[in-house]
C-alpha cells in the first residue's frame, strides 16, 4: 500500500510539473500577444497576497500585479491537486482503518474522541488567558 500511495504522490507531482511548465509557457505567449495589442480597456487590478517577506523588498506596482497574476495562473492547478491530495488520504485513512479489528476500531474512536476534547479545552483556555 506504502508503495501504491507513494506512486500515486509521484504522479501527481509529475502532473504538477507538466501543468506547471504548459501553463507558464501559455501565459509567456499571452503576455506576449497582449503587449502588442493595443489596450482596449484597463485591467482588473491583480490582487493575493504577497510571499512572506516580499513586502520588505520594495516591490514596485508593477511587480506586484505581476507576483499576483502568477499566483492566480497556479491557483486552480493547486486547489484540483489538494483536492486529489485529500482523497488519497482519506482513502488511505479508510484502508488503514480497514486493518483494524472492530474492538480496534472502537477504542480508536475513543481515542479520538479524547484527543479533540484535549484540544478543545486547551483551545478555551488558551483564549481566556
Amino acid at each position: 500500500m506504502n508503495q501504491r500511495f507513494a506512486s500515486m504522490v509521484v504522479v501527481a507531482g509529475l502532473a504538477l510539473a507538466v501543468g506547471t511548465h504548459l501553463s507558464v509557457e501559455s501565459t509567456v505567449g499571452q503576455e506576449k500577444a497582449a503587449t502588442k495589442a493595443a489596450p482596449a480597456k484597463v485591467a482588473k487590478k491583480a490582487a493575493g497576497r504577497l510571499p512572506a517577506q516580499y513586502g520588505k523588498l520594495g516591490l514596485s506596482d508593477e511587480q506586484r500585479d505581476k507576483i499576483y497574476g502568477v499566483q492566480a495562473t497556479y491557483r486552480k492547478q493547486i486547489d484540483d491537486l489538494q483536492k486529489q491530495i485529500d482523497a488519497l488520504k482519506e482513502k488511505q485513512d479508510t484502508e488503514v482503518q480497514g486493518v483494524l479489528t472492530a474492538d480496534q476500531k472502537k477504542k480508536l474512536e475513543e481515542l479520538l474522541a479524547d484527543a479533540k476534547k484535549a484540544a478543545a479545552e486547551k483551545s478555551s483556555k488558551k483564549k481566556s488567558s
